[in-house]
């Protein structure tokens, strides 16, 4: 097999900026949140570099962004969605989560505050792995139309029309 040209690899890397995460378990026995007390205290959160600020809730775009995303999700698979780290009290919402829960899951999942998305789902395990998995999915499919405007995304990759 033909070793990838350079503009190969940038291409597959704008295409799939979104690599699927691990799915890490989490209890946070003390925690006041009800979305997760109402799952046993209990989560499972992915972690996505790059991507820090793309759910946040004080700027407007970024809000309807997060509110089509998470209201596909729940639709697609008939439950809440899921909850990011972007939505923190300096962003807008909290759902009860303590700094230092947030800090216990950042360390949880190996991922740095600022640097890393971290999606929390507070289902049971094979409906929390359904969930990111479609999360993950519509995030590959729409992050271009979010980020690059039309003539940005022709200079890259052609009209959309061509093969």
């Amino acid at each position: 097999m033909a070793e990838k040209t350079e503009k190969a690899i940038v291409k597959d890397m704008m295409l799939y900026p979104v690599s699927p995460s691990i799915l890490y378990f989490i209890e946070l026995p003390g925690t006041v949140c009800k979305i997760i007390k109402n799952n046993g205290s209990k989560l499972y959160c992915a972690k996505y570099p790059l991507i820090k600020g793309l759910f946040r809730k004080d700027v407007d775009e970024t809000r309807k962004y997060g509110r089509i995303i998470c209201d596909t999700v729940a639709g697609k698979l008939d439950n809440f969605g899921f909850f990011t780290s972007d939505e923190r009290p300096e962003y807008g919402i909290s759902y009860g989560i303590s700094e230092k829960e947030y800090t216990y899951m950042f360390e949880q999942v190996g991922a740095k505050e600022d640097e890393h998305l971290v999606v929390m789902f507070a289902y049971p395990e094979r409906e929390a792995l359904e969930s990111k998995i479609f999360f993950e999915k519509l995030l590959r499919k729409t992050y271009f139309s979010y980020i690059l405007d039309e003539k940005t995304f022709k200079m890259f990759f052609g009209s959309p029309l061509e093969k």
